[in-house]
């Protein structure tokens, strides 16, 4: 058991050099959007795929890690969640294993605000965008055809006939 509990930390530690790493990569590709910087933006995308596709890796090993720990204590389920782990254990691995999950925790939830924030930036992009050619080939009668959910609008009732079933 205590070869496969410092396996699984030195997983969660690779994971956090991951996560890091995509924070680094997010926050570099946030430069690049605010910059216009169109090879810097796709620069960044391609490493994030990278660093995603080894997280899932990562994982991949994390689950098969988490199976093997309730094999061999059966205070584990196979679904047991790293907390539940951190919970049975006693002393330093206890404490490492669960300052590594807080660290892991902190990281996703600066990498989400930075997406939510790229994201943001990027729809405003999309909308100047919009509105400069607008400007340049004139505004459409209707820019929404359909709602977000994909459903067509009501002032394009000509939408509907299109969809429908001859």
């Amino acid at each position: 058991m205590e070869k496969l509990i410092q396996a699984m930390d030195e997983n969660i530690e690779r994971t956090i050099g991951v996560y890091e790493a995509i924070l680094a990569v997010e926050r570099a590709k946030q430069r690049a959007i605010v910059a216009s910087d169109i090879e810097g933006i796709t620069t960044a995308v391609a490493r994030e795929e990278e660093l995603v596709a080894a997280a899932g890796r990562l994982e991949a090993e994390r689950l098969e890690l988490r199976c093997r720990l309730a094999q061999a204590d059966r205070r584990l389920g196979p679904n047991s969640r790293l907390l539940h782990l951190i919970e049975i254990l006693d002393g330093p691995p206890r404490d490492l294993l669960a300052s590594r999950r807080e660290r892991l925790l902190g990281l996703s939830a600066q990498i989400n605000e930075v997406n939510r924030l790229n994201f943001q930036l990027l729809r405003s992009s999309l909308d100047l965008l919009r509105e400069i050619l607008d400007d340049v080939f004139g505004a459409p009668a209707d820019p929404r055809v359909y709602d977000p959910s994909g459903r067509p609008t009501a002032a394009s009732p000509g939408a509907t006939r299109v969809n429908q079933v001859l």
